[in-house]
């Protein structure tokens, strides 16, 4: 199964940003003109990670999880008191359960923020938790044994398949 795209851009802007962070000190330290030609570049690839995240759409409950990390850490202060939800959905999501309150209280809340602001940071936050919920509402495909599990394999090999 390949990996959910979601998370390899995830792992990217996280590794963008700790390279910026690095960069951005060394900028401060020395002025140096190749350090911040290092800073403007992580920066230009930031916002194309960003930019290419509101675009993908998640293929597992777990790349919606990260995209709803990803909404808590950037909700308004106006929305602070909903950022432990999110983050407890998302962590639930993590973990592979996903439960129908948490679907119906996430479309809840990307209505709330699609009304709120057409081209502003609402606007943003309301794609995510769309590509977070199409992503968590995903059929899990469930693959059963096709034969006997391993400790019983010398006496259930005599009997399978079963009459």
């Amino acid at each position: 199964m390949p990996i959910d795209p979601v998370l390899l851009l995830m792992e990217g802007l996280r590794s963008a940003e700790s390279s910026l962070h690095c960069a951005t000190k060394l900028y401060e330290r020395n002025r140096c003109r190749e350090h911040g030609e290092a800073v403007n570049f992580l920066l230009a690839n930031i916002k194309s990670l960003n930019s290419e995240l509101l675009e993908t759409m998640p293929t597992s409950a777990l790349g919606g999880a990260a995209l709803l990390g990803l909404v808590a850490e950037r909700l308004p202060f106006s929305h602070a008191r909903y950022a432990d939800h999110f983050a407890e959905v998302a962590r639930r999501f993590s973990a592979g359960a996903r439960r129908h309150d948490d679907l119906v209280w996430l479309r809840a809340m990307q209505a709330g923020f699609a009304c709120r602001a057409e081209s502003g940071p609402a606007s943003k936050l309301a794609t995510l938790l769309r590509l977070a919920i199409g992503g968590a509402a995903r059929p899990v495909m469930v693959f059963r044994a096709a034969g006997p599990a391993a400790a019983n394999s010398d006496a259930g090999l005599a009997a399978w398949p079963p009459s």
